[in-house]
């Protein structure tokens, strides 16, 4: 029996964010220090780790921190960790030279990196530990259809999983930009705007798995907007889906009109851009993003007519040790609120993997 989401009281809903993480788009533009690049000697030290794992003829679902030893960036990556989990919520790096490197190597490294801030978690009921974002020509009006498989603009988002990371191999001839925003700083919007509106975002959502079932539980789960925890406020929404949910399982409970009306506040508030960071990637790229208090989206896309210049981004889902406790009713999306052991997409059958 799946877990429903508790309702919590007015007191205990946070009256605003402060701090790092409820930032505004437009001010990180204005000092975008938020933008790192690879140093050369960080890059040897990648290119030494990542070519010592492949010397160990090991499939690329095992490497470990341990097999990708990197030690005078043990202290940078713990600093990206913080600044992921504690700070901004987002680091975006640049200059890894993927075109020199090639997929596989390419591949390790970003593996090796992310063994390093967590777990790596399977991102689709395929069981891969690396998701390729890239249009395959799947029709959206599929049920079972994920928007990453396609060209079309994804609408704003959360993951299910801690963290998301992407590399850029290769981008669009048109479009595909990325758009970040502070779910945090959103939220402050909302409580400011409409505070009437504020309880409704703590309301459980029925939300479509799109035919990604676990064992044992129903084709749709319960998730609030945002969650308030531990002290901490999480913000979970990917509102194609809870429509989806809506149209596709008449049994799943019916929206409330004050949910309704929130998630078009959420639809305006974004497409103000105030709490929107938008970036472009070029080839060696990686951004990660912390889940619980940033949303991501992207554009409409147009290929190159060439296959092998098609846009194609590499994805990981990471689960940090170190990373927020979560509540008990995320485990039917989650499968755990274990720290560094949940997340993830698992049915039966998956068996975890690295496709190239």
């Amino acid at each position: 029996m799946e877990l429903l989401t508790p309702v919590i009281s007015k007191t205990e809903m946070p009256p605003q964010v402060l701090g790092s993480s409820a930032w505004y788009g437009p001010d990180l533009l204005r000092h975008p220090s938020w933008a790192m690049h690879w140093t050369a000697e960080q890059i040897d030290e990648l290119e030494r780790a990542g070519n010592y794992f492949l010397s160990l003829n090991k499939p690329l679902e095992q490497i470990t921190s341990d097999l990708f030893p990197v030690p005078s960036l043990v202290a940078f990556i713990q600093s990206l960790s913080k600044e992921l989990l504690t700070g901004r919520g987002f680091v975006f790096l640049r200059g890894l030279p993927v075109d020199r490197f090639g997929i596989k190597l390419s591949a390790t490294i970003y593996l090796g990196l992310g063994a390093h801030l967590g777990s790596l978690r399977s991102s689709n009921a395929k069981g891969h530990l690396l998701g390729h974002v890239k249009d395959q020509g799947v029709d959206i009006n599929n049920p079972n259809a994920r928007y990453y498989q396609t060209n079309k603009k994804l609408e704003f988002h959360t993951d299910s999983a801690d963290l998301v990371a992407l590399l850029c191999l290769q981008k669009a001839k048109v479009g595909g930009e990325s758009y970040i925003a502070s779910s945090m700083s959103l939220y402050n919007e909302i409580a400011k705007r409409r505070p009437d509106l504020v309880e409704a975002l703590f309301t459980p959502y029925p939300t479509d798995r799109r035919g990604e079932i676990p064992d044992g539980f129903y084709p749709w789960y319960n998730m609030p907007i945002f969650t308030w925890h531990a002290g901490q406020l999480t913000c979970t929404y990917i509102r194609q889906y809870i429509e989806a949910a809506q149209a596709n399982f008449p049994e799943a409970p019916r929206l409330s009109r004050e949910q309704i009306e929130v998630m078009d506040l959420i639809d305006l508030i974004l497409e103000e851009g105030k709490v929107v960071l938008p970036m472009s990637f070029e080839p060696g790229d990686i951004q990660i993003l912390n889940n619980h208090q940033i949303l991501h989206s992207r554009s409409d896309f147009e290929n190159w007519p060439e296959p092998e210049r098609h846009r194609h981004l590499l994805r990981l889902w990471i689960a940090p040790k170190e990373a927020r406790p979560l509540p008990d009713y995320y485990v039917p999306r989650w499968g755990s609120v274990e720290t560094g052991d949940r997340g993830g997409i698992i049915v039966p059958g998956t068996r975890l993997t690295v496709e190239l």
